[in-house]
């Protein structure tokens, strides 16, 4: 992988558990190779959340997270949320989740497709 290391899919709790699917660390790597400002720089995917074990403290049992296929990605403005987002787009995902800081993306193919939800 070009743009991550899997050391920042560990889970956040404390517990060092990391169960990230590589496959979808390799869609985000891919994602991340189209995140671009007009003016050619680059705007970095900064994961706030990846793996999340069955004790993370919000997890919920159907979380996307618990199941390795899930990340949340630091967004600091609303142009940096449309180029992450299309850059997303770009490489196949269809379900992402906006908070006012953060975007959550997943692969969970066991749920519904093609969805944006706000937090």
């Amino acid at each position: 992988m070009k743009y991550f290391k899997l050391r920042e899919f560990v889970c956040n709790c404390g517990c060092g558990k990391n169960k990230i699917n590589r496959t979808f660390v390799k869609v985000l790597d891919a994602a991340r190779a189209f995140s671009k400002n007009e003016d050619g720089s680059d705007v970095p995917f900064i994961i706030t959340s990846g793996y999340r074990c069955e004790n993370h403290p919000v997890s919920k049992p159907t979380s996307s997270h618990i199941k390795g296929l899930a990340a949340d990605i630091l967004v600091k403005n609303s142009r940096e949320r449309a180029v992450i987002l299309a850059a997303l787009m770009n490489a196949g995902f269809s379900r992402f989740g906006i908070g006012h800081n953060f975007i959550h993306v997943d692969l969970d193919e066991d749920k519904t497709q093609c969805v944006i939800w706000t937090y």
